[in-house]
């Protein structure tokens, strides 16, 4: 294995989706097989939760509670994540047993999720590209999910305001501390979005050349702002249209990442095939992007080799030689071309 990493030995599962209680040693390469239903893409779930305290599923973190109780708990090695969801929902984060705040927690483990619903970062929803975004970007830079936190505050309490203007329960010059706080804290957010998508976009092409076979083929993200005239300045003269939606309408909660391929917009003309290529270029984007000082993230693959031809897999392949992965599957003759592949079996309940 030719990668440096912090390398988890043990995940440890209690009352986590459908595990009453699991436990795994991980390998270099560790394949959980099983039949659809068995929960493998569930245990991939909790361990990218230690590393970002968000699941890359759900946003309800209720939901990841086993039915019938009122807590779950995920450890990977000396780092823990506990979930209660009655009587509220509570999420702590410990390392050593000591707790810490999320935004000191995320990014200890690093990690990269590729799963077949990655490719609706190109045509889903814009919350899922910001999403991405923001999860990769927090990885490495615990201060950025302090922003992102805190510019949520702000919003909320914006957009409360807005609400009471409309309301004729405030008046509009109430506004100018959140407004002023809410630009600050939009535009770094902004820039620091747009330099992460810079460096992105400088391994692109190379990338999907890789994948694709095609040496003339470019591929690039554009970062579209709600605000291209600056935030404060779309702010002041939209300030009459806000107070009637009742909410912030401009900022980076609203801005958007297209996906271009040969200066084309991929969501509109791109072929699935395309897809799975700008995909798979972009998860390995990702993935150097989180290599910091040789040390990298984990990466955890969700039944993605029935998906792809042989080619891809044999990138896939080529990919988990070079860091440690945990990877599910249906089908155990996927692995013959993985070297040194711990196999675990989960049966269906």
């Amino acid at each position: 294995m030719s990668y440096m990493s912090h390398m988890i030995k043990r995940i440890k599962l209690e009352n986590f989706r459908n595990h009453p209680k699991f436990e795994l040693e991980l390998a270099s390469v560790t394949a959980i097989i099983g039949k659809n239903g068995a929960g493998k893409s569930n245990v991939l779930e909790a361990i990218h939760l230690v590393s970002t305290c968000r699941s890359f599923r759900e946003d309800d973190k209720k939901n990841l509670v086993m039915i019938g109780n009122s807590f779950a708990r995920v450890r990977a090695d000396d780092l823990e994540v506990f979930i209660q969801s009655i009587p509220m929902l509570l999420v702590r984060s410990k390392e050593k047993g000591v707790s810490k705040k999320q935004s000191d927690f995320i990014g200890r483990v690093k990690s990269v999720i590729f799963s077949p619903e990655m490719i609706l970062l190109i045509n889903g929803s814009p919350r899922l590209r910001r999403r991405f975004l923001d999860i990769m970007i927090s990885q490495r830079e615990r201060h950025y999910l302090k922003e992102i936190m805190a510019f949520d505050k702000v919003r909320s309490e914006r957009n409360s305001l807005l609400q009471k203007i409309f309301d004729h329960h405030a008046q509009v010059d109430e506004l100018a501390f959140w407004t002023d706080e809410f630009v600050r804290l939009g535009r770094s957010i902004t820039e620091r979005r747009l330099a992460a998508i810079l460096e992105i976009n400088k391994r692109l092409s190379r990338l999907y050349q890789s994948v694709s076979g095609e040496s003339s083929d470019s591929f690039e993200i554009e970062y579209l702002r709600s605000a291209p005239e600056g935030l404060a300045e779309t702010i002041s003269q939209n300030i009459n249209r806000e107070i009637r939606a009742k909410r912030s309408l401009y900022g980076p909660h609203r801005d958007d990442l297209v996906f271009h391929l040969n200066d084309k917009i991929m969501a509109s003309f791109a072929s699935r095939g395309e897809c799975r290529s700008a995909i798979l270029a972009l998860k390995i984007a990702e993935l150097e992007f989180l290599t910091i000082d040789g040390e990298k993230p984990l990466l955890l693959l969700d039944d993605l080799f029935s998906e792809f031809d042989i080619e891809r897999r044999g990138h896939l392949s080529r990919l988990i030689s070079d860091y440690q992965t945990v990877l599910t599957t249906t089908d155990r003759s996927y692995l013959n071309d993985i070297k040194e592949c711990k196999v675990v079996e989960l049966e269906t309940e």
